[in-house]
């Protein structure tokens, strides 16, 4: 069992890196507007300007999801209580929110950006 909540949460930590990688490129001008990563919303792909602002208020959420994230897999790995399936579920939980609260800190930025243009 724990060979298996290994890898999972191997993967988990792959995908928080993964993200915060994205999103960092993305805010930093170097991965261009697309439709297959980053925060992909009709605010966010509206101009490129509007790209970058969007992740770079993206990036803070992001990373602290991915730190919440490692840290729950090293702690769940590590304490023999918390090796479930459930510690699996919790770790992806905090990967998706902080996913999700990406996007609205995105599109304050956007908004607050041509409010003050």
């Amino acid at each position: 069992m724990l060979g298996v909540l290994v890898f999972a949460m191997t993967l988990e930590v792959g995908g928080a890196a993964l993200i915060t990688w994205l999103t960092w490129r993305a805010a930093n001008g170097s991965l261009p507007r697309n439709r297959l990563a980053g925060v992909r919303t009709s605010i966010t792909l509206s101009s490129d300007e509007a790209w970058r602002l969007s992740h770079r208020a993206a990036l803070r959420p992001t990373i602290i999801s991915a730190i919440a994230t490692v840290t729950w897999a090293a702690i769940s790995i590590s304490v023999e209580p918390l090796r479930t399936p459930a510690a699996v579920l919790v770790a992806a939980g905090l990967l998706v929110g902080g996913a999700l609260l990406s996007i609205p800190a995105a599109h304050r930025a956007v908004r607050r950006s041509s409010q003050a243009s």
